[in-house]
């Protein structure tokens, strides 16, 4: 009577592990590159949601915030406020703490208003991780005319 050898060789076992490698990097490479254009498409949506809030700004306090307003209002995530009304909140770049940030710039003339300085042109500068309807990667720049590759000022 033949015994017979029960379980897997270590070449079957070799090839299912090679296999299951291989498809675990496949999806870690799809999921890296999904979670990068999440991180673009927030920073899009983020830089809409700044230029209507910067537009509301202008039409309370007849300028832009200066910067010493903007600062703080962004790192405590706070309401930008123009003599006690309430714009927008300031947002942060998804990806805090990896080089990604929006910084803010007043420019052009200085004006008394809400309640401190206004200014009559900002920009603010912000990064993408990867091709966007807006360009390629790269850095931008939202102003009151939208978003350019070059800065305004």
């Amino acid at each position: 009577m033949e015994k017979r050898k029960l379980g897997f060789t270590l070449i079957e076992l070799l090839v299912v592990v090679a296999i299951i490698g291989l498809l675990l990097s496949v999806v870690s490479i799809s999921l890296s590159n999904s979670r990068q254009k999440s991180r673009d498409a927030k920073r899009l949506a983020d830089m809409h949601q700044v230029k209507t809030g910067l537009d509301l700004y202008f039409n309370t306090g007849y300028g832009y915030p200066d910067e010493g307003v903007w600062n703080p209002s962004q790192s405590s995530q706070t309401m930008l406020t123009c003599s006690g009304i309430e714009t927008f909140r300031v947002p942060n770049d998804i990806f805090v703490g990896s080089g990604y940030s929006y910084t803010y710039t007043a420019g052009g003339t200085s004006y008394p208003g809400c309640g401190g300085t206004v200014w009559s042109t900002y920009k603010v500068r912000f990064q993408t991780e990867g091709n966007t309807s807006i360009g390629p990667v790269g850095v931008y720049y939202l102003h009151p005319g939208g978003i350019t590759t070059t800065a305004p000022f």
